[in-house]
C-alpha cells in the first residue's frame, strides 16, 4: 500500500476512534433530538463530513477557502439529515466541530492535537457517567448496550494504541534500533491473550456455569449407562418439596421510594452538568479566546472564595504563639509546574500552522525542511539520530531538493542570508510538495 494512501486511511481511522471515544455524548444528543432512523443518518453524515473536510484541507492550500467550504457543506448536510429545527441546532453544532477536527487532522499529527493521555482522561469519565444516565431513564434504557459494547471496544483500541506508542518511544530512545516486526507481532499476541484472560476472569460465573453443566451432563450419561446393565435396581428420583404458597396472603405493592427518586434526579443533574463541563472544555481546546475567558472566570471565582474564607481563617489562626515548620513539599512550586504543563499542552494542541506566504526567505527554507522531515516520520523512516543531509537523502532525489539542501546548509550552519533571486524557486518547491 502506498505511504500516502496509508496516511489518509490512518487519519480517517483516528477520526473514527475519536467518535468512539465521545460516543455517549453523540448518542445522547442523537436520541433526544433526532430519534430513529434519523439517528443513523446523522452518524453517517458525521463520518462523511470528517472525510470531506480532511481531503479538502489536503488538496487546498488556502485555509480560509477550506473553512468556508466546510461550513457550507456542513450546513447543507445538516439540513438534509435533520428532521426538525430542534434537531438541526445541536446537530449543526456537533457537525461543525467534527468538520473542524477533520481539518486539524490534515494539518497536524494525531499525537499533537489529542495526546492519548488526554483522550483517556476525557473519554473514560464520559463512558462512566453516560452509562449511569442511560440505565436510569426509561427513554434511554434501550441504548445502554450500545454504551457497553462501544466502551469495551474503545478500551481495547486504546490499549493497542498506547502499547504502540510505548514501543515507538522505547525504540527511539537513546538511539536504539527500531523494533522488528516479529517482536511487535509477539507483543500484540501477548496483549490479546492478556485481554482474553481478563475477560474470562471478569466473567468467571459464566465459565463456572458452563463447566458445571458440562460435568453434570457427563455424570448423568455415565449413570444412565450403568442403569442399563443393572436390571434389579431402579433409580428412585426424589420428588422436590412442594412449593404451595397458596395459604399466604399476596404481597403488598411497594410504593416508590423517595430516596430512589431523589438519587435519580441527582444523577440526571450531575450527568447534565458533567456534559456541559466537558463540552465547555472541548470548545476551550479548540478556541484560544474562549479558553482565556474561562481562565479569567475561574480566577475571579477563586479570588471570591479566598476573600470569603480567608478572613475566617485569619481570625481562627491568630494566636500569640506561632509554630514555624519547614515543609519539604513546596505546594506553590508544584502547582506552578502543573499549571505550566497544562498550559503548554493546550498551546501544543491548539497551535496553528504558519502561513508559508508570510514567512521570510530563511524561515521558508527551514519550514520546507521540517515539512520533508514530517513526511519521513509518517513513513516510519524517522530516527532521532538522522542529520539534515540524511533526512533529505531519504526523499526523492531531484534537483529541487538538492538546491534546498544547499540553502539549508548556508542558512542553518553558515548564518548566511538567502538570495532573493531564488524566491520563486522556493515557491515552486512548496507548490510541488502540496501537489503530491
Amino acid at each position: 500500500m502506498p505511504a500516502k494512501v496509508k496516511q489518509h486511511l490512518s487519519s480517517i481511522w483516528h477520526g473514527i476512534i475519536e467518535f468512539i471515544g465521545f460516543f455517549p455524548v453523540f448518542l445522547l444528543i442523537g436520541v433526544i433530538t433526532f430519534g430513529e432512523p434519523a439517528l443513523y443518518y446523522w452518524f453517517l453524515s458525521l463520518l462523511v463530513l470528517f472525510t470531506v473536510s480532511y481531503f479538502s484541507r489536503c488538496w487546498l492550500v488556502n485555509r480560509w477557502k477550506v473553512l468556508i467550504s466546510a461550513i457550507i457543506i456542513t450546513i447543507t448536510v445538516s439540513l438534509v439529515v435533520s428532521p426538525d429545527i430542534w434537531a438541526l441546532i445541536p446537530g449543526l453544532i456537533f457537525s461543525l466541530i467534527v468538520s473542524y477536527r477533520g481539518i486539524q487532522h490534515a494539518e497536524n499529527e494525531w499525537q499533537d492535537i489529542l495526546p492519548s493521555r488526554v483522550f483517556w482522561a476525557f473519554s473514560m469519565p464520559i463512558y462512566f457517567v453516560g452509562y449511569l444516565v442511560f440505565i436510569n431513564f426509561d427513554s434511554l434504557t434501550g441504548y445502554q448496550n450500545w454504551i457497553s459494547y462501544l466502551g469495551f471496544l474503545f478500551i481495547i483500541i486504546m490499549l493497542f494504541i498506547t502499547n504502540r506508542e510505548h514501543l515507538q518511544k522505547e525504540s527511539l530512545a537513546k538511539d536504539k534500533k527500531r523494533i522488528g516486526p516479529e517482536i511487535t507481532r509477539l507483543n500484540r499476541v501477548y496483549l490479546i491473550l492478556t485481554l482474553l484472560v481478563v475477560f474470562a476472569i471478569t466473567n468467571f460465573q459464566v465459565v463456572q456455569s458452563a463447566l458445571y453443566h458440562g460435568v453434570r451432563s457427563i455424570i448423568q450419561s455415565v449413570i444412565w449407562l450403568v442403569s442399563l446393565s443393572e436390571n434389579d435396581e431402579e433409580m428412585v428420583e426424589e420428588q422436590p418439596p412442594s412449593n404451595d404458597m397458596s395459604g399466604l396472603p399476596p404481597a403488598e405493592e411497594q410504593e416508590t421510594s423517595w430516596f430512589g427518586e431523589l438519587m435519580e434526579t441527582l444523577t440526571y443533574i450531575m450527568g447534565f452538568v458533567l456534559i456541559v463541563i466537558l463540552f465547555i472544555l472541548f470548545i476551550a481546546i479548540l478556541f484560544k479566546k474562549f479558553r482565556r475567558l474561562i481562565i479569567q472566570a475561574v480566577k475571579s471565582l477563586w479570588n471570591v472564595i479566598q476573600q470569603v474564607f480567608g478572613k475566617k481563617h485569619l481570625a481562627e489562626t491568630t494566636t500569640d504563639y506561632e509554630d514555624e515548620k519547614e515543609s519539604l513539599f513546596d505546594w506553590k512550586k508544584w502547582r506552578k509546574e502543573n499549571q505550566e504543563k497544562i498550559s503548554e499542552t493546550f498551546r501544543h494542541i491548539t497551535r496553528k500552522k504558519p502561513k508559508f506566504e508570510r514567512l521570510t526567505s530563511e524561515e521558508k527554507v527551514r519550514f520546507l525542511y521540517r515539512r520533508i522531515a514530517r513526511d519521513i516520520k509518517k513513513q516510519e523512516k524517522w530516527r532521532k539520530s538522522l542529520t539534515a543531509h540524511e533526512v533529505l537523502a531519504l526523499t526523492e532525489k531531484n534537483q529541487r531538493f538538492a538546491q534546498l539542501e544547499r540553502w539549508y546548509d548556508d542558512i542553518r550552519y553558515g548564518n548566511q542570508h538567502f538570495n532573493s533571486d531564488y524566491e520563486s524557486k522556493l515557491n515552486d518547491i512548496w507548490n510541488q510538495m502540496n501537489q503530491k
